[in-house]
């Protein structure tokens, strides 16, 4: 016997989107893995940071009109969620590791569900625009792999590229 499971994170959230035996054995694929789910009962939520790039240095037609708006709807949001919001505009290469670094380092990440890291920018296939030079995305999270980020070993780690 089969039973089917809505798959959440489907756009199609009305339609069947798996299917296991009753023993815990997909019944697409034949594999006996099922993925838990994230324990979302810490004492926090977590922190969103949002990395706001409106204007980019020596590139005055690279302006960003109507960023804010996107902005305040997301501090908006993840606040209504209850994370704990930083929201960050225009900074440099530079600055935004640092932030990034110093999130990935940070003892509140023991008692908290997950992280957000969101980018409103320029960007292409690999990378993000910062205020002055761009990023590379691999570069953003390697940081929060289990060897440079033990708090956070086991919980989502979400990014957002609005580019």
């Amino acid at each position: 016997m089969s039973k089917v499971e809505k798959d959440p994170c489907r756009a199609d959230v009305g339609s069947e989107s798996k299917t296991t035996t009753d023993h815990g054995v997909d019944a697409l694929t034949g594999s006996d893995f099922t993925l838990g789910e994230y324990k979302m009962n810490h004492k926090r939520r977590g922190l969103a940071l949002i990395f706001n790039q409106e204007t980019f240095l020596d590139r005055p037609k690279m302006t960003r009109y109507g960023t804010n708006r996107d902005r305040k709807n997301l501090e908006i949001r993840f606040k209504e969620l209850k994370f704990d919001v930083t929201v960050h505009q225009d900074l440099r290469r530079v600055d935004i590791l640092a932030k990034i670094k110093e999130a990935a380092l940070d003892d509140h990440n023991v008692n908290a569900d997950c992280f957000v890291c969101v980018f409103l920018s320029h960007g292409e296939k690999d990378k993000v625009c910062a205020h002055d030079e761009d990023i590379s995305i691999d570069e953003v999270t390697a940081l929060f792999k289990g060897d440079k980020c033990r708090n956070l070993v086991g919980k989502p780690k979400i990014f957002i590229l609005q580019v």
